[in-house]
């Protein structure tokens, strides 16, 4: 396995990560080797050697530079980062000590980087590992994610595993915690669900006999049960990476009684995520394949993946209704109580666009004004402007 970054902590606190990105598949639809049986209708994909890409440069971003809007918890910092990526060409990482350039993600290499992922993730109780996969996935009573390598033998599923297994059996072996982000489609196939034998294994066997001993887990998956999850065209980070790495990167976060710094769990994590999709959905439409929507599995304690020692932005939109008279306003927005150091007054006058900023969360009076004073004024006093997106339109009354 591509093992990118090691921060040697021994038997300290650490977040351990591996990261899987697949978009070339040679046994499938458009593939360059022989098709296998049944390729369910399964082409090459773009998005995930662009998504592991992006995950994995937010994760070593604050090595490059500390201010940087990635990866940062204290506490538990970055341990061990593995990552594979199956592309039509090498995948590069400008790692710390220099560039690396990915292995593949056969079922193989798979099977070697989770077995030392999951050891990583042992040698401390305090540790947090973080299971990553972008590519190719069908659903049965279980969710199953394809190996590039699937269908190179007439035992096709063999080069597949079953993460919903995975994760109840990672679960008995580990005592931290444990972030799963599941890209890929849960779409169930007529196709295999009538194979018999079709059942690919576990990256792990699940010792049902063990009690959970982990303390807390959180799979968060990009699609509901028989759903599909999209990337926009063109080779670019697919939707659920982009709204995951936007909720990471300062647009989610709380405070927790007695702590310095704003936390995100995966509830919060969760939350934003879901809000990112659907506010990309309703302010493209039909620009975009269809909506979609992240599904959730959380349980034991809150322990956050990140801790932040600045305050949660909230993307903000300010329209004003009829947009006949929106020229004639002044909007803007004005803080009352903040976090930290006070944000500044935004206004923007006689504009025909919304008002579109990035601000800390907060209480802010939302305003529009005639600067002539002609028309009537719409004030909003108190708002709670809370991460990740705040859309309000003036002009008009619930």
């Amino acid at each position: 396995m591509t093992l990118v970054f090691d921060s040697e902590l021994g038997d300290k606190p650490g977040t351990h990560v591996l990261a899987i990105g697949i978009g070339r598949y040679p046994h499938l639809l458009g593939g360059d080797k022989r098709l296998t049986a049944k390729p369910m209708g399964l082409k090459q994909l773009e998005s995930p050697p662009v998504s592991v890409k992006a995950l994995t440069d937010w994760f070593l971003a604050s090595l490059h530079a500390p201010e940087n809007p990635g990866f940062i918890n204290a506490t538990v910092p970055l341990g061990s980062l593995r990552v594979l990526a199956s592309a039509t060409h090498t995948v590069t990482i400008d790692a710390p000590h220099g560039q690396v350039n990915l292995e593949p993600a056969t079922k193989s290499n798979i099977d070697d980087a989770f077995t030392a992922w999951l050891d990583a993730v042992k040698c401390n109780d305090a540790n947090i590992g973080v299971f990553y996969f972008c590519g190719h996935g069908v659903m049965v009573s279980n969710h199953y994610l394809l190996a590039e390598d699937f269908g190179a033998t007439a035992q096709a599923w063999s080069r597949a595993f079953d993460i919903s297994a995975t994760l109840r059996a990672v679960e008995r072996e580990v005592k931290g915690t444990l972030y799963f982000f599941i890209d890929a489609c849960r779409e169930i196939s007529r196709d295999l669900a009538s194979s018999v034998g079709a059942n690919p294994m576990a990256l792990i066997p699940a010792d049902l006999t063990k009690p959970v001993s982990r303390k807390s887990s959180v799979c968060i998956s990009a699609a509901g049960e028989g759903q599909r999850a999209f990337a926009p065209r063109g080779g670019q980070v697919s939707q659920f990476t982009q709204a995951l790495l936007r909720s990471a990167s300062g647009f989610a976060g709380v405070r927790t009684a007695g702590h310095p710094a704003w936390e995100v769990d995966g509830e919060t994590l969760a939350t934003a995520i879901r809000i990112i999709l659907m506010h990309r959905w309703e302010s493209t439409g039909s620009a975009i394949d269809a909506l979609q929507l992240c599904e959730q599995k959380i349980a034991g304690e809150s322990v956050p993946l990140l801790r932040r020692p600045q305050p949660p932005k909230v993307e903000v939109e300010i329209n004003y209704l009829p947009e006949s008279l929106r020229m004639n306003y002044e909007l803007y927005l004005h803080p009352q109580r903040y976090s930290q150091s006070p944000p500044q007054r935004i206004a923007q006058t006689r504009q025909d666009r919304c008002l579109a900023a990035e601000v800390p969360m907060g209480i802010y009076t939302v305003g529009a004004i005639d600067p002539d004073g002609r028309l009537p004024a719409d004030i909003r006093p108190d708002e709670d402007l809370r991460p990740p997106h705040y859309r309000l339109a003036l002009g008009t009354r619930p």
